[in-house]
């Protein structure tokens, strides 16, 4: 069964640019100084691993639902039936006043 998924690049590529942002400010508090270098590692792989868990948990939802086929659509033909007790439709309705 051939199952579609999204391109594990994209996937992390994503998960990259989302850790940045969660990880800027510990990079700003280590660029200060405040905060050392082997915390700051840590920190950035937590974001990273969490990231890359949130990117892939919402990319797999989405190939999920666009792997599964469209419900089919009832034909053009059949329109909802007219109930007995309406009048029938006026043809010259439609037609353009005569001039």
């Amino acid at each position: 069964m051939r199952r579609p998924s999204v391109d594990p690049a994209f996937t992390f590529a994503v998960a990259l640019v989302l850790s940045l942002v969660l990880w800027w400010g510990t990079l700003q508090a280590l660029l200060a100084g405040n905060v050392d270098i082997t915390v700051a590692g840590m920190r950035y792989l937590a974001a990273l691993a969490l990231s890359w868990c949130g990117v892939y948990f919402i990319a797999s939802l989405v190939a999920m639902y666009a792997s599964q086929p469209r419900a089919p659509r009832p034909p053009a033909t059949q329109q909802p039936q007219r109930r007995r007790t309406d009048a029938p439709p006026d043809e010259t309705s439609n037609q353009a006043p005569a001039a």
